[in-house]
């Protein structure tokens, strides 16, 4: 009777002649997954029913069939799964920072004027990202009308900001929403024709037949992605009979020429970087022994990428990223610069690391909605335990959703920390490094940069990590300083006493705790001046971390754990003075006033401070206070600060929120702020002017 039920469920979500391409064997898969009603074939993920066991083409049928007004935003917001039908951003009415995907017919005046939680979402504060793209976009139309090739756009952060959705997601949405239609109009009399975005993730690409199995691999994904998109001209075009690289590229270059000339196509490219890590071939009876990458390959396919993306038809555009971005970097910083240098000839999107504290709130109370009927439910302390960043936050609830290997969020993050994060940073790290040669000292100087009482002078540092990283850095007295304590930590987590780099993810130190991860965050909160006032539960939590210590102001600021933490050297450039300057006599009338700032203060050494530094001060946390964390007290407050609905904000693109529909988005008509977006030369933009945060 269940599977009879099941048929049923899938004929009437597919159409009779679809649902009779699944086997019974097909059903029952689906059954043992738990997918047995009608509810439950709509509320289904691409990941889930791959993870089930069905086959890649019947979960696409059930996929496409949802239509992205059922598929659940998780899934969309760390890049899973093909887009159902072409999408739209609807900015929010309340909150101008964050736009939700819907299908371009549902867009119009006639759309609900009430805010909803929608299939999936994307937060742009400031509306940067957005602005940046449009940039992008409208340059890439004034090439294309001038029949010159178009710059092609690295899409640049570090492990789990968001690249990839950035690039399949949000990328084509921000071109269907502003860069078409009555843009058009403004710019020249007819409009240019709905564009084409081709998607291709190179990370199966073959890698160990050379470059010539690379790019053949490369080719056939292309054709299947002009498939996908009904482009019959190019998915028809013919893999060549000689096998060489060269005749790929010419292969490669023809699938190019048949795509349709009337209107933009846009190549998105994922995990770029294997371009770049092209093996040596070996024989079945030798184990490999050091390095397996093919250098001479390697030397070839930078020529060949460049070639490909500065001298393509005006009619192609591409855009690229890659999960391993200093690997990237690194490669096109040495790709040869006869006529354009590609580290120069581009432009630049770059993700920040972290966002504050109140994008992350909106984030969660998205995810939570879309999670509202899952079993288990999301852990309420997922959100801070998690790194401040919108994906990883996302990809952390795909995980509990689905891998089901945690009990709990602190497991779960810790799981995902030396599982997947670390393991991707180290093996990004050993590849640049052995491209760039001299490992350890390169490692001192990435240190130094993430040490806010070094720093390191611009000229000093690699062109790959200055490119990588020196957008998101502070440049103060002709030095610079990037405030990414995670990045810090996993460097120290994964390198040796010696400052080389671990032989293996097995050796990798202990970076965090339970312990380590709330003081962290309850400094991060003590230190929030512009809403400090407003985390009641933390008030209390103090008062009564006051009366615990039963000290008096003058007895408190001489405590031995409170100056070895005020006079530590990682408060010494700016936070100590601060602190006595403009907080050091409400402290000396009232305890809860010091104890805020010991543990702000206190943030800043474990965030910034060696792995030595920070359980030393995790050693010296005064027992009386430690029993809030025993007792599982600061992790409640932390919890309550965090998972409560924030304030919505609004922003303007030149015109009132009042005067700008939410369900009428509007034309690029130029961005109000300053943009960032640059030429690859320019490697300081928007960041360089924000104040460090371990600066108080």
């Amino acid at each position: 009777m269940a599977l009879v039920g099941l048929r049923a469920a899938l004929e009437s979500l597919l159409g009779p002649a679809r649902a009779g391409r699944f086997t019974d064997a097909d059903l029952r898969l689906l059954l043992e997954g738990g997918y047995a009603t009608l509810d439950d074939l709509k509320d289904a993920s691409y990941t889930g029913l791959q993870q089930a066991g069905l086959k890649p083409a019947r979960a696409d049928q059930i996929f496409h069939a949802q239509g992205s007004a059922t598929s659940l935003g998780v899934e969309s917001t760390t890049g899973f799964g093909p887009p159902a039908c072409k999408l739209q951003l609807r900015q929010d009415s309340q909150n101008q920072d964050l736009f939700f995907f819907e299908p371009m017919d549902t867009i119009s005046g006639a759309a609900p004027a009430s805010p909803g939680v929608s299939s999936s979402f994307f937060l742009d504060p400031e509306g940067r990202q957005t602005d940046e793209l449009q940039n992008w976009l409208c340059l890439a139309k004034e090439l294309y009308r001038a029949g010159k090739p178009i710059l092609p756009l690295f899409i640049n952060g570090p492990v789990k900001s968001g690249k990839s959705f950035m690039l399949n997601n949000v990328l084509p949405a921000v071109a269907n929403t502003y860069c078409s239609g009555g843009s058009d109009r403004q710019h020249t009399g007819a409009m240019l024709s709905g564009p084409n975005f081709l998607r291709v993730s190179c990370l199966g690409c073959d890698r160990s037949s050379g470059s010539s199995g690379f790019l053949m691999d490369f080719l056939r994904r292309l054709k299947q992605s002009a498939a996908d998109q009904q482009l019959s001209a190019a998915a028809s075009t013919p893999l060549p009979s000689d096998s060489s690289a060269g005749a790929m590229v010419i292969a490669i270059q023809d699938f190019m020429r048949r795509l349709p000339r009337d209107r933009l196509n846009f190549l998105l490219i994922d995990e770029a970087q294997s371009f770049y890590l092209v093996e040596r071939p070996v024989p079945d009876d030798c184990p490999p022994r050091g390095a397996t990458l093919d250098v001479n390959a390697v030397l070839y396919m930078r020529r060949i990428l460049k070639e490909l993306l500065l001298d393509s038809p005006h009619w192609v555009a591409w855009a690229v990223t890659g999960s391993s971005m200093a690997t990237l970097w690194a490669n096109v910083a040495a790709t040869p610069t006869n006529g354009f240098a590609l580290i120069i000839h581009h432009r630049r999107l770059n993700l920040s690391p972290t966002v504050s504290m109140d994008v992350l709130q909106v984030a969660w109370e998205q995810l939570k909605a879309q999670a509202a009927s899952w079993n288990p439910a999301l852990p309420k302390d997922l959100v801070w335990r998690s790194p401040p960043q919108v994906a990883m936050l996302a990809y952390l609830c795909q995980e509990w959703r689905y891998s089901r290997r945690a009990s709990t969020a602190a497991e779960l993050v810790e799981q995902t920390m030396t599982e997947k994060l670390i393991p991707e940073v180290l093996a990004d790290l050993r590849m640049v490094l052995q491209l760039l040669g001299q490992p350890a000292a390169q490692l001192k100087l990435l240190r130094k940069l993430l040490d806010p009482m070094a720093g390191v002078e611009p000229a000093a540092l690699p062109l790959a990590f200055k490119v990588l990283l020196a957008s998101f850095a502070t440049e103060r007295e002709g030095r610079l300083y990037l405030d990414y304590p995670l990045f810090a930590q996993v460097l120290q987590a994964v390198t040796k006493d010696s400052g080389e780099l671990l032989d293996s993810i097995t050796a990798v130190k202990s970076i965090s705790s339970k312990k380590f991860r709330e003081l962290v965050v309850m400094g991060e909160c003590c230190k929030d001046t512009e809403n400090f006032d407003s985390y009641k539960d933390l008030h209390s939590l103090l008062e009564d971390m006051a009366s615990a210590l039963a000290l008096t102001p003058d007895g408190l600021l001489k405590a031995d754990w409170f100056i070895q933490v005020l006079d530590h050297l990682r408060n010494s450039c700016g936070s100590k003075a601060n602190f006595e300057e403009k907080y050091g006599a409400q402290a000396r009338q009232d305890v809860k006033v010091g104890l805020r700032w010991f543990h702000g203060l206190l943030r800043n050494v474990l965030s910034h401070g060696s792995i030595s530094e920070q359980q030393q001060a995790l050693d010296a946390y005064p027992s009386e206070l430690a029993e809030f964390h025993s007792s599982g007290r600061i992790s409640e407050v932390l919890t309550k600060t965090y998972d409560r609905p924030m304030p919505r904000r609004s922003r303007t693109r030149g015109a009132s929120a009042a005067a700008t529909p939410r369900a009428q988005p509007q034309p690029y008509a130029g961005p109000v702020r300053p943009i960032s977006l640059h030429l690859g030369k320019r490697l300081l933009g928007r960041a360089a002017v924000t104040q460090p945060r371990y600066i108080m």
